[in-house]
């Protein structure tokens, strides 16, 4: 695991909205429990049903979100299939696998892989737990801005599923 020097990170972590509203030193306590992890290009960070307790930012590189497809695609049965869904880079500074912090080691509800090499800091809910004790002014202030991202991407979920629906049921009256 390699190690990065987060500490010299804090201008891009003032950046990424799971840290909004909290002060800089805040922020420098949540950087000081994270560990960093580089990812080879084309390597898996964490596969879709994996059972994991821990949050990712991505800090550098590129990754690609993407999950398995119930059914398999005609063309060939019998290879399980992936959909991807997001490709994401440090210019979003983004965040992933942040159910992990409400459940005891929930499955990951999709696969992200490297599409080049990338780093990442890791917050382990352990950590974040300790922190959530001691200072639950930050904790709070987590949660908040992991409410406000899972409702922004249930909404464009909702929308998504709306359309295809719609388009599903458009398909099925023309025929």
């Amino acid at each position: 695991m390699a190690r990065m020097s987060l500490k010299t990170q804090l201008p891009f972590f003032k950046k990424v909205l799971l840290f909004k509203g909290l002060f800089e030193e805040q922020i420098m306590e949540l950087i000081g429990i994270m560990k960093s992890r580089e990812f080879a290009e084309g390597e898996l960070l964490t596969r879709e049903g994996a059972r994991e307790d821990s949050l990712f930012i991505l800090l550098k590189g590129e990754v690609e979100i993407s999950k398995s497809l119930l059914m398999p695609l005609w063309e060939d049965e019998t290879q399980p299939q992936e959909k991807s869904l997001i490709h994401l880079s440090e210019k979003d500074f983004a965040f992933f696998g942040e159910m992990a912090l409400f459940e005891n080691f929930p499955e990951r509800s999709a696969s992200i892989r490297s599409l080049k090499p990338c780093t990442v800091a890791i917050l382990e809910k352990k950590e974040f737990i300790n922190i959530l004790r001691e200072k639950p002014e930050i904790g709070s202030m987590i949660y908040k801005n992991i409410a406000t991202v899972l409702t922004r991407r249930l909404v464009k979920a909702n929308k998504d599923m709306l359309k295809l629906t719609t388009a599903f049921c458009l398909a099925l009256e023309g025929e």
